[in-house]
């Protein structure tokens, strides 16, 4: 086997030596030859399509990176995987594609677990930020972020375009795509985000838009619940309080919700219109003292009325009319089921709401002489005859009068 290299050795040398211009033409033919197949190399295993046979399900969430990226409107502006998972550079590229060879490492030699331990950390501002970075996101949304950027990186792009961030020239890119400078221009929504004061405080961009691109949506939008969560952590001075509303909206139109609130079901069910109310009072009459500034998290129940909390902090008479007028809420009020006393020694009593409701409004015995509340009270006969609860109308001027029994207690029929 020894003799046999050293026979092909001799046998190059004496090829080089006779035909040396042709050496260098097949060397630079290999060359050119490794050179063309380690790009495409590079662009085959930096296409989505790549990626997506390590993350290939169809939903959203882990494993689904490229389904939820297609979603997005960076995909339809052809910003692929690895203009955002990478520094803006050659050699940003080339570091990303270096930390790729470990993650198909781990497709094949470490376990299942291990694996989406690492996407679910994905989720998590802190760590996004890490395989997302700021300068990253900043490099096309700003104009001053790259032209530093392409000033201090040594190699921005070679000959050959390996991907579509290295070719970003600010503001020309950012003009003809259509995008604002977010650090010196105002965004195209109802608030004002202030995106350089937080990054001079030394936020990442993902800690509030995580998700803007695998969430499954074309746009997906920062939730008004995680700037309360930031600001209510940075209290008192360093971020404003989450009741001054004008300190991030920009006009007093944009704060107003449109659709109607309803609570309850069927034709008794409240709806609450919050134009109505805020053309007489400010947001911060109700948030968040009475109502939290989220969605769903108030639940108001029939025994709620009467208490300083919810919409009865204001609607008790004083501030504004009180909860016992049904009907300036209530489109329908239902009505109560027919309440049994069962007395010892004597027939039973059974009140009728509906035979009453027929001829009184609600407030003629609520909250004054019933409160609202089921066996908040004790009835007896001396109260009633003295003109308290029943006896306040059953007086033999308004109704018959109390002491005529038969009336009120009556055997029920045998059947």
């Amino acid at each position: 086997m020894g003799q046999r290299l050293k026979n092909i050795e001799q046998k190059v040398r004496n090829f080089v030596s006779k035909n040396p211009k042709l050496t260098i033409l097949i060397i630079l033919v290999l060359i050119a030859l490794y050179a063309f197949i380690s790009i495409e190399a590079l662009h085959f295993t930096s296409d989505p399509g790549f990626c997506q046979k390590c993350h290939p399900e169809q939903k959203i969430g882990p494993l689904s990176e490229v389904h939820t990226w297609k979603k997005s409107a960076h995909a339809a502006a052809g910003v692929k995987c690895l203009d955002c998972h990478g520094d803006p550079g050659f050699i940003g590229y080339m570091k990303a594609k270096m930390g790729g060879l470990y993650d198909v490492y781990g497709e094949f030699l470490k376990s299942p677990e291990h694996k989406m331990g690492i996407l679910k950390l994905g989720i998590e501002p802190k760590h996004a930020s890490k395989i997302a970075p700021s300068k990253t996101c900043l490099f096309c949304h700003s104009d001053e972020y790259n032209q530093k950027i392409r000033e201090e990186t040594l190699i921005m792009s070679p000959i050959v375009s390996f991907r579509k961030l290295d070719g970003v020239k600010n503001p020309d890119f950012r003009k003809e795509a259509k995008l604002n400078d977010i650090l010196t221009e105002a965004v195209k929504a109802d608030i004002e985000p202030k995106h350089k004061s937080h990054l001079d405080k030394g936020l990442d961009c993902t800690d509030c838009h995580i998700g803007v691109v695998h969430a499954g949506q074309y746009k997906n939008k920062t939730k008004m619940q995680t700037c309360f969560d930031c600001h209510d952590k940075m209290k008192p001075k360093k971020a404003p309080d989450n009741n001054d509303c004008m300190a991030c909206h920009k006009t007093q139109d944009s704060l107003i919700p449109k659709e109607i609130i309803t609570f309850g079901k069927g034709d008794s069910a409240v709806k609450f219109a919050h134009e109505t109310h805020t053309a007489m009072f400010k947001c911060k009459i109700c948030h968040a003292k009475a109502f939290p500034m989220k969605k769903g998290a108030t639940n108001i129940i029939f025994a709620d009325h009467g208490k300083n909390k919810v919409c009865f902090s204001c609607h008790n008479g004083k501030k504004a009319f009180s909860y016992t007028d049904c009907k300036s809420c209530h489109a329908k009020i239902a009505t109560p089921k027919d309440i049994n006393y069962k007395i010892t020694d004597a027939a039973p009593v059974n009140f009728s709401h509906e035979f009453h409701t027929a001829a009184f409004e609600c407030t003629k015995c609520h909250p004054n002489i019933w409160p609202m509340k089921k066996g908040t009270k004790k009835m007896t006969m001396d109260a009633m005859y003295e003109g308290k609860f029943c006896g306040a109308c059953h007086n033999e001027k308004d109704a018959f009068a109390s002491t005529d029994c038969d009336k009120c207690h009556i055997e029920p029929k045998k059947k």
